[in-house]
Formats: C-alpha cells, sequence, structure tokens
C-alpha cells in the first residue's frame, strides 16, 4: 500500500472527483462510514453508550457529522460539540451537516472550546485534517486540551488533531488517538516519531480512489506492508520436506566478548524455518558457544590468536564453507580488529550466495573505504545499518540521515551499490533497486537493545537461505522482527525486553502471520 504526503492524497481526491466524476460527497460518506466502524469496535456493547464527536471548520468536521449521523441511527446517544457556527460551512462539510441535523443529531456551539465530557464514552476528533498545520489554537486548542484531560478512547477523523501528517511534528498540544480512520491512504507523518506515538491503532478507509489511479500516482513511491502481503512472502512449507528443502546458512559472526552475537544471530536464523545452520567462528570460542547451541553446526576458523577474531589467514576456509550454503550472514560481534577488516575485504567479492551484512560487519566496510579500498560485491547484498553505521559509510551526518530517511534512501542504495538498504530505527525503512521504499510499521522501544539486529539479521539471512529475494527477505525479515519485539514487550513490558526475549518471540511472530493474515 502506498503511502502519501498531505499534497499527493489532495491531489489523488482531485482526479478522483474531477476526472473520475467520483462526487466528494460520496468519498465523505464513506469516510464517515470507516469511522463510525471503529467506534463501534471501541464500544462494543451500544446499548446506553454516548458518543461525543468534535467537528471543525473543515472537511475533517464533514467527516465528523457523518459517523455522528450514522451512530445515532444505531441508536447510540451522540452529541456533537463544535466551535464554529455550522450553518456557515460550505461544500461537501456543509451537506453532511445538514443530513445530520435533518436526522435529528443534537449540536452545540462552543465559540470557547469548553465542551462538556461528563457521560461520555467515546469521542470522535474531527477538528483538524491532514492538511493543518501549526499547533492548534484558541477554542480548537481548549477543546484538545480538555479531550487530552478526560483519558477517555479516542477515534481520530483522518488524522490526530495537533500532529503533522506530513512531518509527524507536534508543536503543541495534541490528541492522543486510540484508533486513527485514515483515508484513501496512509500519510507520511503517521509513521514518524513524535506523532506516531498519538496515532493508536491505524486504520486505513477505503473511500474509493480508483486503484488505477493511485497505481500510476508518481514518485516517490513510500509502501507500507499488509500482514496478507507479507504473508505471501513467507516461503512454502511442503508436508514432505526434509532440511535440505529448507536451505543451509553460513552465520560468519563472534570474537572475544562477543560470542552472544554469534549464538542470537545462529538461532533465530533457526527459528525461521532454517533448514541447517553452520556458524563460522574464531576456534577459541567454540566451546563456549557449543554449550548454548545444540542445533547449530560449528565450524572453527583460524582467529587472530590472542584476540580470539577472524584472521586473514581464514580466507580459504571460510568461502569454502559459506559458498556451500544457500545464504550467508556476515558481521555480528566479529569486531574491526586489522586482520578481520582485511579479511571482510577479501571475502566480500569472493562470495557467491546472497549475502546480509550488519554490524561489525559494516564498520569494517566502513574502514576499508576510509583507506580508499573500492568495495566490491560477488553477490547480491542486504545491509542493515542503523543511523550512526550508515553515517560512517557514506561520510555524512547522522542528521543528515535521520533528516532524509525517506527521501533519500534510494540514492544511499545506490550509493553503496548494494541489493537492499535496511536503516534500522523508528521506523525502520527499506529500500530495493526497483525504486520503493519500504516502511515498518511493528516494533517498539523496548527493542533498543544490544543483540536486537543480531536478531534481525539471522532472521533475514534465515529466509535468504529458504529461497526468498532479498527485498522480500529483508520486508519479512523487518516486520516480523518488530512484531516478535511488539508480542515481548506487550508480555514483559518494553522496559524489560532483551534480544533474548525478541529472538524467543521470532516463532510465534511467524505463526500468527501466517495463521491470521489479515488481522
Amino acid at each position: 500500500m502506498k503511502v502519501v504526503t498531505t499534497d499527493m492524497m489532495r491531489e489523488l481526491d482531485r482526479i478522483t472527483i474531477e476526472d473520475r466524476k467520483i462526487p466528494g460527497m460520496t468519498l465523505m460518506e464513506r469516510a464517515g462510514a470507516g469511522v463510525a466502524g471503529i467506534a463501534f469496535e471501541i464500544l462494543k456493547d451500544i446499548e446506553g453508550k454516548s458518543v461525543l464527536v468534535l467537528a471543525g471548520p473543515g472537511n475533517n468536521g464533514g467527516g465528523g457529522w457523518v459517523a455522528a449521523r450514522l451512530l445515532m441511527e444505531s441508536d447510540i446517544d451522540v452529541k456533537v460539540a463544535t466551535p464554529v457556527n455550522p450553518e456557515k460551512l460550505k461544500g461537501d462539510a456543509k451537506t453532511a451537516f445538514e443530513r445530520a441535523k435533518n436526522a435529528g443529531v443534537e449540536f452545540a456551539i462552543f465559540p470557547n472550546g469548553e465542551i462538556v465530557l461528563e457521560d461520555i464514552d467515546l469521542v470522535i476528533d474531527g477538528l483538524l485534517g491532514t492538511g493543518a498545520k501549526g499547533a492548534p489554537r484558541e477554542a480548537i486548542l481548549e477543546m484538545v486540551v480538555r479531550t487530552a484531560e478526560s483519558n477517555l478512547p479516542v477515534v481520530a477523523v483522518d488524522n490526530p488533531t495537533g500532529v503533522d501528517a506530513d512531518t509527524g511534528e507536534v508543536p503543541g498540544e495534541a490528541i492522543i488517538a486510540t484508533a486513527t480512520a485514515t483515508f484513501g491512504l496512509p500519510k507520511l507523518g503517521q509513521f514518524r516519531f513524535p506523532g506516531k506515538a498519538f496515532i493508536g491503532r491505524l486504520v486505513v478507509v477505503d473511500i474509493g480512489i480508483p486503484e488505477d489511479v493511485i497505481d500510476d500516482f508518481g514518485e516517490p513511491d513510500w509502501r507500507v506492508d499488509s500482514t496478507d502481503e507479507l504473508a505471501r512472502l513467507l516461503p512454502p512449507r511442503p508436508g514432505d520436506g526434509h532440511k535440505g528443502t529448507f536451505g543451509k546458512a553460513a552465520i560468519i559472526a563472534g570474537s572475544e566478548g562477543m560470542s552472544g552475537a554469534a549464538v542470537m544471530a545462529s538461532e533465530s536464523c533457526l527459528r525461521c524455518g532454517t533448514g541447517l545452520v553452520e556458524l563460522i567462528t574464531p576456534r577459541g570460542l567454540v566451546d563456549t558457544v557449543d554449550t548454548l547451541l545444540r542445533e547449530v553446526v560449528t565450524k572453527p576458523v583460524q582467529q587472530v590468536n590472542k584476540r580470539r577474531c577472524l584472521s586473514v589467514r581464514a580466507l580459504g576456509d571460510i568461502i569454502r564453507i559459506a559458498n556451500e550454503a544457500d545464504a550467508i550472514a556476515l558481521g555480528p560481534g566479529i569486531g574491526t580488529h586489522r586482520e578481520t577488516v582485511d579479511l571482510v575485504g577479501r571475502l566480500l567479492p569472493r562470495f557467491l550466495k546472497p549475502l546480509v551484512i550488519d554490524a561489525d560487519g559494516l564498520n569494517c566496510i566502513s574502514k576499508l573505504r576510509e583507506r580508499g579500498i573500492a568495495i566490491e560485491y560477488g553477490s547480491p547484498v542486504v545491509i542493515t545499518p542503523h543511523p550512526g553505521e550508515l553515517s560512517r559509510l557514506l561520510n555524512i551526518s547522522v542528521d543528515d540521515i535521520l533528516s532524509n530517511r525517506f527521501n533519500d534512501m534510494q540514492k544511499w542504495t545506490n550509493e553503496l551499490d548494494v541489493d537492499v538498504l535496511i536503516l534500522k530505527g523508528a521506523p525502520t525503512t527499506i529500500s530495493g533497486k526497483e525504486g520503493m521504499v519500504y516502511i515498518n510499521r511493528t516494533g517498539n522501544q523496548g527493542m533498543a537493545t544490544g543483540g536486537s539486529g543480531d536478531v534481525l539479521t539471522g532472521v533475514i539471512a534465515g529466509f535468504l537461505a529458504q529461497g526468498v529475494p532479498p527485498i522480500d527477505a529483508a520486508r519479512l525479515g523487518v516486520y516480523l522482527h518488530g512484531f516478535a519485539g511488539d508480542l515481548a514487550s506487550a508480555e514483559l513490558g518494553p522496559r524489560g525486553v532483551i534480544a533474548g526475549d525478541i529472538l524467543d518471540c521470532v516463532p510465534e511472530a511467524i505463526f500468527d502471520l501466517e495463521i491470521y493474515p489479515g488481522i
């Protein structure tokens, strides 16, 4: 599903109304019905329930008037509070008001925003739409403050009042929504912090924008995957399959003090259904990892003796073992000793199988680039930097990375000459060579813990080993990694989550996606 700016959505609406001759009032009715449907879900048992609709001066308020009418027709006690005289509304918003008034919806004008919230079970926020900029003011500000203080559940109409739908900025007071019914397509700012924290559950309401109009719309091409789309990316699991059917992955990981990274990357690779995982690690770590990994085959290779990190003398063994696998992961915990850096530079052009590079693998590449050494790859490559790692790879500031993580992903992918760039963060974004930028919608602050990235590397390597194309392995792996983090956080709370908890939840995340797609 495409993700758009407010200007892009406005143009899509215009094309639909003017060129395709679908009346704007038809779109508004569908939007209001979507809002009412979410209200029904939250209220559950509607008997004796009361809803307050806050209806602003524009089309956002018009959607609120439609929802108010539909809820009243279902015998819910509905009142509308508005900071403006609705008789002075224009266009479709005026029509929506008149239909609600004729249906018997009660309303009151609160020019000072002094709304009454006693005995209310749910608030619908239709004050300001996605096009609003800046902080709420005057009567609308008072309505926002009073709603926030009430702690009532809120359904936002298209976007919560006070949140910039393009940037995610919250310049003043804002309504924290329980759920947001956004119309047509999701908006970019609904995935950007701090605004994302105000969105609640994001529900995209189909208001009837023709599919070909959406498909033909130009760049930028941002996407967010539905669970149905992601479930279709899962590799097949035939009943007569054996471990060879489900692929073999080679994980190149570990150094002194970093055996845990090797363990978590290896086990997470197994946990996503890989038939066989081989861990290539310095020989001095083998006793440690063997006690922690019962199902992984360890492949000890030569090390820098006193440092227990990968030696350039291991080049031949690593190439032989890795190229016999179906996919390779390089980087978790390998360190950046000079010999290891030299080794990485020699390995990259010799790998013949799909490769995911993370952590110290990326830091080694940065050091090679600092020396003026050109990086060459011999196979499809997925890289998974956080903003600090990417800033070192590109030699630009972290601030530049964070400011341009949506607009420049494709440029960075091309500059680094990789097949897939995964920029970890809130949200994680994914770019491939086909030009799309995918925005991940799972994950939480509890995942900001050491080892979390090692789990992600293993999951992506596992899907690569099972034959999933690199861009799809990235989309699937990032979603499931974040979903596993959400499951862990729901059970333990975000403060107490560690990487091992995320790893433990990977099988459940995959199972839920496979069994309950679309939920």
